[in-house]
């Protein structure tokens, strides 16, 4: 397989650790502190990091080896960061490894994700143009709920999008994109007064200032390119449910205790009479387990975090991002052992480091090899098709031939332009318990 897809494969299957790392430093965040505001970012942390470990894999297999190798080379060493990857690379492996036919399962694993991504973008093309057909049949509110949502606007200091009155949608909503407008259910509004109402607009404002309506629009296509992970649909609602958390404060900040009460009962009401899933961030978000943790931070607001807790925090989500990047670059180095040959001769005491990539390898015997090199008592693996050598080839641990010859003076197989190189014939064996390496160059010319 192709490098690059082999890498997008690899990305695909990667985005479980990936996914799990994020729901630890979730977990981590709501069990460090009630506040909903360091919360939110450990969350949203634990969402970008299956798609960044994707895009960063298949960046490194995209850029030319010179590029990427000083990254490389600087990351792994770090061993926490050549645990990262050599983890993230079993977990893949893994993932993949019990099906035959690698070449075809990590095809028919990028064509099933870019068709989620596709499904998705239509989906969401499909919900904007509904969401444009209710604003269209939508009629505006009262003036008096309309002057208590521009103060509400002024006071979070935000955007003040229209408030609209639909027939058809059964919970408030923040609605589209590049001109948002708050609906309002006609049943909620025929019994709230003003007071009950505003709060639930506020709501909204909050995300229109958080920029969530554009945030759902890209974890909703992130969810469809992941559709097979699971984990990562796991991490999503917890993050829109800290989220509303987020909301609900911002909203009730500097409230009396019969507003939070007042909200907390229109929350429920709403829900009691919710039916339909909403088309973009929407007054009573995912799912119901978390309405009880909203309920209760609405009545009983929790204190800010500590800075100790916030840099706790901080650290916690920092180490997860270097993790992820560490982890995926390692794990895009190794992916090329997917779709290629590859053999790492090294030795710690001399520097010795030869690192050979081809198609693929035969091993026949030496004493058979063309009278080229006569080596008793040992092997010859010779690799064909797009052979690269890199690495620091140390005399006299390793001994370098051209075409069965002396090279010339200065002659160095590293610095071949690609496509130079027919076959190397590789021939390992012991002097002296010593290990030591022949290399026989067979160019074009030959």
């Amino acid at each position: 397989m192709n490098p690059l897809f082999a890498s997008a494969a690899l990305g695909l299957a990667a985005a479980w650790p990936a996914s799990g790392l994020g729901w630890l430093l979730g977990k981590t965040a709501d069990r460090l502190t009630g506040d909903p505001a360091p919360r939110v970012r450990a969350w949203n942390r634990a969402v970008s990091l299956p798609p960044a470990a994707l895009a960063l894999m298949v960046g490194v297999a995209a850029l030319p080896e010179q590029a990427t190798a000083p990254v490389y080379r600087a990351v792994m060493t770090s061993k926490a960061a050549a645990s990262a990857g050599a983890a993230m690379s079993e977990a893949s492996t893994r993932a993949l490894a019990g099906f035959d036919g690698i070449e075809v399962v990590g095809g028919l694993l990028i064509l099933a994700a870019l068709g989620g991504f596709a499904i998705a973008a239509v989906q969401e093309l499909r919900g904007h143009a509904r969401v444009k057909r209710l604003t269209r049949e939508a009629r505006p509110v009262s003036q008096d709920l309309t002057l208590a949502v521009r103060a509400a606007a002024r006071r979070m200091d935000t955007g003040r999008p229209e408030v609209k009155i639909s027939d058809a949608i059964d919970q408030p909503m923040l609605a589209g994109l590049s001109t948002p407008v708050i609906l309002l259910p006609s049943a909620l509004v025929e019994r709230l007064d003003i007071e009950r109402l505003a709060p639930v607009c506020a709501h909204e404002l909050a995300h229109l200032k958080r920029g969530d309506n554009w945030r759902l629009l890209v974890e909703h296509l992130l969810g469809g390119l992941f559709w097979m992970v699971p984990p990562f649909a796991a991490v999503r609602a917890r993050a829109a449910s800290a989220r509303e958390e987020l909301c609900d404060a911002m909203a009730l900040e500097n409230a009396t205790p019969a507003a939070r009460r007042g909200y907390a009962e229109t929350l429920i009401d709403v829900l009691r009479v919710r039916a339909a899933p909403s088309l973009q961030p929407a007054f009573t978000g995912k799912g119901r387990r978390p309405t009880a943790m909203r309920v209760k931070a609405i009545t009983d607001p929790r204190d800010p975090a500590s800075l100790a807790r916030r840099a706790l925090l901080g650290l916690a989500g920092l180490l997860a991002v270097a993790l992820a990047v560490s982890g995926s670059i390692a794990l895009a180095q190794q992916s090329e052992t997917h779709s290629r040959t590859r053999t790492i001769i090294g030795d710690d005491k001399t520097g010795q480091y030869v690192d050979i990539r081809s198609d693929y390898v035969r091993v026949t015997n030496a004493e058979l090899i063309n009278g080229r090199l006569k080596i008793p008592d040992g092997q010859v693996s010779t690799y064909h098709g797009h052979v690269q050598i890199r690495g620091r080839l140390r005399a006299p641990e390793t001994m370098v031939l051209l075409n069965g010859q002396a090279p010339p003076a200065g002659f160095d197989p590293t610095a071949l332009p690609q496509g130079a190189i027919d076959a190397v014939e590789v021939v390992s064996r012991l002097e002296n318990d010593r290990s030591r390496v022949t290399l026989n160059i067979l160019t074009k010319t030959l």
